[in-house]
């Protein structure tokens, strides 16, 4: 006897409520906006960071640079619209030194879009396989009512590892020790982390913001739990010295992780509660379960909510049957 739309809808919500109870609430990205907010115009600048390892700024997503003996170390590409200013001021900054190595920290075009120029033969790109995928495919974002498109063959990154590869990677680089890992499905499900112990700095791509609500992109695998447990993980790996370099703006420190990890959970646990009741996101935009952070952190709370809230049913759509 086949099931009644009523029966199949309660299971639905059964699920849905075992689902939030157990922690497992996505939320959605920062809004109805692409990812790269910056004008082309806008100017490039360096920090160094420690010891040579310089942050450099305007470039769309934070990009950072290590200089070896025979060329650069690179973390992220920045966006395609920043590409020939940005080569061009590395090339300034580092003497011409070419890039021998390539992180990409998840497949946004903030972080990406650079990959064209910069990604040719003798150049090593590294990146979690699921970046790959994304950068090889077409798809649509719904939240920013948007589709991508394959990047170019010669963009994608060439050295890829995979999830079940829980044991961080290592590589030397001029003698530098570089480690590197994934953290799961949290701003996509593709984020690594880079870390560079002897300098004492991580960039952490787009897990970590500079004073806004994070971008968590369900659509490509990014949700509250992996973002809770990824702020976890840095938190874990850092010490009040630690750099922690964001998707962009200025270094964070380890106090800036335990107050994302403060603001994640207690929003997480807000939604999982309003939900619990049977209410919907109506009403936790009416309750403003963001206020006790708006203060710290920049962008639409409402937009935040309401995409968590559909990053919830998201998420859930692939456990219902």
């Amino acid at each position: 006897m086949s099931r009644g739309r009523g029966e199949i809808a309660d299971r639905t919500r059964r699920q849905f409520l075992r689902t939030i109870g157990a922690g497992a609430a996505i939320v959605g990205l920062g809004g109805a906006r692409v990812l790269c907010a910056q004008d082309a115009t806008s100017a490039l600048g360096a920090t160094t960071l420690r010891d040579g390892l310089v942050q450099i700024g305007g470039a769309g997503g934070n990009v950072v640079v290590l200089r070896g003996a025979d060329g650069l170390l690179m973390v992220d590409s920045g966006a395609a619209e920043h590409a020939q200013r940005l080569t061009a001021f590395v090339a300034q900054q580092f003497a011409s030194a070419p890039v021998r190595v390539l992180f990409n920290t998840h497949w946004h075009l903030d972080h990406t879009g650079g990959n064209d120029a910069i990604v040719r033969d003798g150049v090593t790109a590294v990146s979690h396989e699921n970046t790959r995928l994304w950068m090889s495919t077409k798809f649509f974002v719904d939240w920013e009512n948007r589709r991508y498109m394959p990047r170019a063959a010669a963009a994608l990154p060439n050295k890829t590892f995979l999830s079940h590869e829980l044991q961080p990677q290592e590589l030397s680089f001029g003698g530098t020790k570089v480690s590197y890992g994934h953290l799961l499905g949290a701003h996509t499900d593709g984020d690594i982390y880079v870390a560079f112990p002897e300098h004492n700095v991580i960039v952490a791509g787009g897990v970590v913001t500079a004073d806004e609500y994070p971008i968590l992109d369900y659509i490509t695998g990014g949700w509250m739990g992996g973002a809770v447990e990824a702020t976890q993980k840095l938190i874990a790996m850092s010490d009040a010295e630690t750099l922690i370099v964001p998707a962009s703006g200025p270094p964070r420190r380890r106090a800036d992780l335990e107050m994302q990890f403060e603001m994640l959970e207690t929003v997480r646990k807000r939604i999982e509660a309003i939900a619990l009741e049977g209410r919907g996101v109506e009403d936790m935009i009416a309750e403003e379960i963001t206020k006790d952070f708006d203060a710290r952190y920049r962008g639409d709370s409402g937009l935040f909510i309401t995409n968590a809230y559909e990053g919830m049913w998201w998420r859930l759509r692939g456990t219902v049957a």
